[in-house]
């Protein structure tokens, strides 16, 4: 133990001049995001959309991985990954260009101060066309973006959301996946250790409410956007309908990993998020679904206040024998019609006929 500590002590002395060979490896991920229609001016049916651009340009941090490597072998004790410990260790790098190719005007944006890309820029429906690709209801955008002057690049998606339609906006903690959000170490483990487990049946039953209403999936969670590229396996290993992942960032000025995913800041960027959709959508559909361990409750019951004729329906995932659960949600959605929400515990207890 005294050699391991000897060894981080001589690293963090040398480090200005080994930096070069342990911080060279830099990447970009590139979050699925979402477009809309262009409503700045009053056509009823207006050609153009707006993109919502989101990603992060890192560099991986040695150092901070193998300090956070040996935190988190005290409690996770087998199977850690080590490649998800490198992304919440990595460091933004902020201000640089990042640019959309393949486009015969150039569309750069400055990540900020944590690396992160965030921005919204308008194409034209013939420019749409060069990118669109099926998948998501109404197609999707598929692009590549690279770093100027550097040879790290990345592949986006943003998936279209148009007036008229139906979306699925799905939590994905405890109502897609297992994380045990009641138990920071289960939190802990299920996060950072082996394959990402699904809620028995939810993956099927998204694949068949996406085929008979040709709907368009989002994806909110508490879990920041490091995790994106292990969600994306486990999406696409279980059969998950692929669609837009609204997340959080996590940075090392966050005390630590679970005060960051038990704040109540995802309260806030979820409610912002669900109104985003609702606030750029003139006619558009939606069910919310979530789970009752955390707050989705009492953000779907404000959000529902204010567009109850938007929102078709509410599913809230909890356990059979919870009473407990089932009181506080008949509480919290005192002012909204029985027949619009419901519970359930796994796929098999959802209706497949949502309308």
């Amino acid at each position: 133990m005294r050699h391991s500590y000897h060894i981080i002590l001589i690293a963090f002395i040398v480090s200005p001049t080994i930096n070069a060979f342990l911080f060279d490896k830099e990447g970009l991920i590139l979050v699925p995001s979402v477009a809309f229609r262009d409503h700045s001016t009053p056509e009823k049916s207006p050609a153009d959309w707006n993109l919502h651009n989101q990603g992060w340009y890192y560099e991986e941090n040695p150092i901070q991985a193998f300090l956070m490597e040996k935190s988190l072998e005290l409690i996770v004790q087998k199977d850690l990954d080590r490649n998800r410990v490198k992304m919440f260790t990595a460091e933004g790098k902020e201000k640089k260009d990042l640019c959309i190719d393949g486009l015969s005007r150039s569309m750069c944006a400055k990540t900020d101060d944590e690396g992160r890309l965030k921005n919204t820029f308008k194409m034209t429906n013939q420019e749409i066309e060069l990118f669109r690709q099926t998948g998501g209801g109404n197609g999707k955008v598929v692009f590549q973006a690279s770093v100027r002057n550097k040879n790290v690049k990345g592949t986006g998606e943003i998936f279209l959301c148009d007036d008229h339609g139906v979306t699925f906006i799905s939590d994905i903690d405890d109502t897609i996946k297992i994380t045990e959000v009641t138990s920071s170490t289960q939190t802990l483990i299920n996060t950072f250790s082996g394959d990402f487990k699904a809620v028995e049946g939810m993956s099927e039953i998204y694949r068949h409410w996406q085929q008979e209403y040709n709907a368009t999936f989002a994806y909110l969670t508490a879990s920041s956007d490091q995790l994106y590229p292990f969600l994306r396996e486990f999406f696409d290993r279980e059969g998950f309908p692929t669609g837009s992942a609204h997340m959080r960032h996590f940075t090392w000025l966050d005390s630590n990993y679970i005060t960051f995913f038990m704040s109540s800041s995802y309260m806030k960027k979820k409610t912002e998020t669900l109104e985003m959709f609702l606030q750029n959508t003139r006619d558009r559909t939606f069910v919310l679904l979530g789970d009752v361990f955390q707050k989705d409750p009492d953000i779907y019951a404000s959000v529902y206040a204010q567009y109850p004729d938007r929102i078709a329906k509410i599913f809230i995932r909890k356990y059979d024998n919870d009473v407990v659960g089932q009181e506080r949600l008949e509480t919290v959605f005192k002012d909204i019609p029985r027949h619009k929400w419901a519970t359930f515990e796994k796929g098999s207890d959802l209706s497949r006929n949502v309308f």
